[in-house]
C-alpha cells in the first residue's frame, strides 16, 4: 500500500515587517529549496494569501496594520492570524515572535491555530528552528490531505473534460478525498471480464464500495414539465453501477467473493455504490439537494453524490482531524 502523498514543492508566505529579519528568513527558505514570498503587514500578509497558493505561512506577530504604518502591535498580528485561518484552516501557520515569555499570548495563539507551531526569535539556532517548523507544518496529515483537498476543488473548478483526469487525482489522493473508512483504492478495477469500475474501494472490514465517475459539467437531473428527472449520463451511471453490483455479488471467489470468504450469504456488508456526477447550480441548489436526498433514500445501496457533495465530505473529515489533532477536548462537566 502506497504511503501518502506528500507535496514535493511547498510554497511558503512570510509575513515580517522587518527588512532585516525577512532579507535573513527569506535566504533561510530559499537556501532549503522552498518557493517564498513576502507581505510587509497585516493586510497585505492576508491578501497575499488570498490571492496565492501557499502551503504554509510564516507569521510575524508584531506587524503594522498595513504597508507603510508605523502602527506595529500584536494586534494586528493577532488579527492576520484569524483571518488567515478563516481563509483556511487546514493551511499550517507557524508563528515566528519574540515574546517567548508572554504564556497569555502563547496560549491565545495555540487557541486559535489549534495547536500550531512557534518559533521564537531570541532562539541561539533561529535557522534551524525554522527550518525544522516549517518541515513538520508542511508534512502534518491534515494539512497534506488539505493541499489535496485544494487541488481537487481547483481540479473540480477548471471543469476538465475527461473523466480520466478526475479518476486519476482521486486514486492518487484517496485519503484525502474519499476519507477514513477505506484501507486500499483501486482503479480502474475488473468486476468481471469486460466490465471496469472506476475506483475499488475497499473498507476496513474487507468489504468494497464501488465508484463510477461521470463528470462535474454532466447534468445531474433533468426537468420535465415541473419535475425533476434523471439526467441520460446520471441514468447511465446508475445502470452501470447496479450491474456492476450484481457481477459482484455473484463471484464466487476472489476479493468479492462474500460466500466463499465469509461461508454465508452476507447481506449488511454486501458491496456498496457511489456515483459522482455534476454540480449543484447556485440558482436551483436548495431544490437540487433535496432532491437528490430523497433520491437517495429510495436506492438500496447506491447513492448518487455531486462534486460538490465529495468535497464537502472530504472537506467535513478533514475539519475533524484539523481540530482533534493534538487530542480531544476535555469532556464538560
Amino acid at each position: 500500500m502506497a504511503d501518502p502523498i506528500r507535496p514535493e514543492r511547498v510554497g511558503v508566505l512570510l509575513v515580517e515587517d522587518d527588512d532585516g529579519a525577512a532579507e535573513q528568513t527569506l535566504r533561510w527558505l530559499r537556501d532549503n529549496n522552498y518557493p517564498v514570498a513576502r507581505a510587509s503587514s497585516s493586510a497585505s500578509g492576508v491578501a497575499m494569501s488570498r490571492e496565492g497558493t501557499f502551503d504554509v505561512v510564516v507569521l510575524d506577530l508584531q506587524l503594522p496594520s498595513e504597508d507603510g504604518r508605523a502602527d506595529e502591535s500584536t494586534d494586528h498580528g493577532l488579527r492576520a492570524l484569524h483571518d488567515l485561518v478563516a481563509q483556511d484552516p487546514f493551511r499550517p501557520i507557524v508563528v515566528m515572535t519574540a515574546h517567548s515569555m508572554n504564556r497569555t499570548l502563547m496560549r491565545e495563539v495555540l487557541q486559535r491555530t489549534r495547536g500550531g507551531d512557534f518559533v521564537f526569535k531570541d532562539d541561539e539556532n533561529l535557522e534551524r528552528s525554522l527550518l525544522d517548523a516549517v518541515a513538520r507544518a508542511s508534512s502534518a496529515p491534515a494539512h497534506v490531505l488539505g493541499r489535496s483537498l485544494r487541488e481537487f476543488r481547483a481540479l473540480v473548478d477548471k471543469d476538465d473534460e475527461h473523466e480520466e483526469a478526475y479518476r486519476r487525482f482521486i486514486h492518487a489522493h484517496w485519503r484525502a478525498i474519499l476519507g477514513p473508512e477505506y484501507r486500499e483504492v483501486r482503479s480502474p478495477y475488473e468486476v468481471s471480464r469486460g466490465a471496469k469500475i472506476d475506483l475499488y474501494a475497499v473498507r476496513h472490514d474487507g468489504f468494497p464500495d464501488l465508484w463510477e465517475l461521470k463528470l462535474p459539467r454532466d447534468k445531474l437531473f433533468q426537468r420535465y414539465n415541473d419535475w425533476w428527472h434523471h439526467s441520460t449520463d446520471c441514468a447511465k451511471a446508475l445502470g452501470q453501477v447496479m450491474q456492476y453490483l450484481e457481477l459482484a455479488e455473484r463471484e464466487s471467489s476472489g476479493g468479492l467473493g462474500y460466500d466463499a470468504r465469509k461461508g454465508l450469504a452476507v447481506v449488511a456488508n454486501r458491496p456498496r455504490g457511489f456515483v459522482v456526477i455534476g454540480r449543484y447550480g447556485t440558482d436551483e441548489e436548495r431544490e437540487l439537494r433535496e432532491r437528490l436526498r430523497l433520491e437517495n433514500r429510495y436506492y438500496a445501496n447506491i447513492t448518487i453524490l455531486t462534486y460538490d457533495d465529495l468535497i464537502e465530505r472530504a472537506k467535513n473529515f478533514l475539519q475533524f482531524l484539523h481540530e482533534h489533532r493534538n487530542g480531544l477536548p476535555a469532556p464538560s462537566r
